[in-house]
């Protein structure tokens, strides 16, 4: 998982930017780790009055839906969730590395390529982070790094579209598919809408670029 801490970060981002990178790090915050009651009740609290009709965008009816989740959730049972679907006892039921996707295969030749883009962006892993540099949160953070960085090599939309395309597109929507058609979701169902809506954006406008 990418160190924010060792790169300096840029001053002031546009609107826009800063919109995407604080989505990136929720996305990385939820899929880390179950969010603890704090979280919850930021993002419960964060979302637009109202609830949007079903003619809103999906973007906007995936925050709300969200922020509805949250604001009902009670931690230890999210936590008991996560474990359940992403963690399991012997072998998870839904994977969160992108080696699976794209190899059908864990800690395979992708996560090979992650840490080698990672190092030749300069970028460390951490030492205290259990999860590989493939793990679906720590794609989401790297591109939040990416977005924030005070470095234009890294902030420009050529580098952010190389890694997004490389290591997040392949996988974020049979990762999504997976969570959504899972029993052992509830919560995270909800965490799969908002996470296909935004990369499904972010993959469009890359494309239009």
């Amino acid at each position: 998982m990418s160190e924010p801490r060792a790169l300096p970060m840029a001053a002031a981002l546009a609107d826009e930017d800063q919109a995407r990178r604080d989505w990136y790090l929720l996305l990385g915050r939820l899929f880390a780790a179950p969010p603890d009651a704090a979280t919850l009740a930021a993002v419960a609290a964060a979302a637009p009055a109202g609830h949007p009709g079903s003619e809103a965008p999906p973007f906007l009816q995936a925050v709300a839906g969200l922020a509805e989740a949250c604001a009902q959730a009670e931690p230890a049972a999210v936590a008991e969730e996560y474990d359940a679907a992403f963690i399991g006892v012997g072998k998870s039921e839904i994977f969160l590395y992108a080696s699976w996707y794209l190899s059908g295969f864990l800690h395979d030749r992708p996560l090979v390529a992650v840490r080698e883009r990672l190092a030749e962006l300069g970028l460390a892993g951490r030492a205290d982070i259990g999860q590989t540099e493939d793990h679906f949160a720590a794609l989401c953070e790297t591109m939040a790094i990416l977005i924030g960085s005070a470095d234009p090599r890294l902030s420009s939309l050529e580098t952010q579209r190389d890694f997004f395309s490389r290591f997040l597109a392949p996988c974020f929507e049979p990762l999504c598919d997976a969570i959504e058609h899972s029993g052992l979701t509830d919560f995270y169902k909800h965490v799969a809408r908002l996470a296909r809506v935004f990369l499904s954006i972010e993959r469009q406008a890359f494309d239009f670029e």
